[in-house]
């Protein structure tokens, strides 16, 4: 199962980290999501079905920008 690690600038709160967490466990495929609010990432195992590039975009609409670290 795929996993990708994305930093999130945007990470300041804990409510910023609570609501980021919720916006990964509200999209399919992902089967496990856990942020990082000290290291502004955010660690999601997701199916194939969806690509780390649909995770950022849900992410940037709820209002957190997301870059895929590499």
């Amino acid at each position: 199962m795929p996993e990708t690690t994305f930093h999130i600038p945007a990470l300041k709160t804990q409510d910023n980290a609570d609501a980021v967490m919720f916006e990964l466990q509200d999209l399919p495929c992902v089967s496990q999501a856990d942020v990082d609010l000290a290291a502004q990432t955010a660690w999601v195992s997701h199916t194939a079905m969806i690509a780390p590039e649909d995770i950022a975009a849900a992410l940037a609409e709820a209002g957190y920008e997301a870059q895929v670290q590499g």
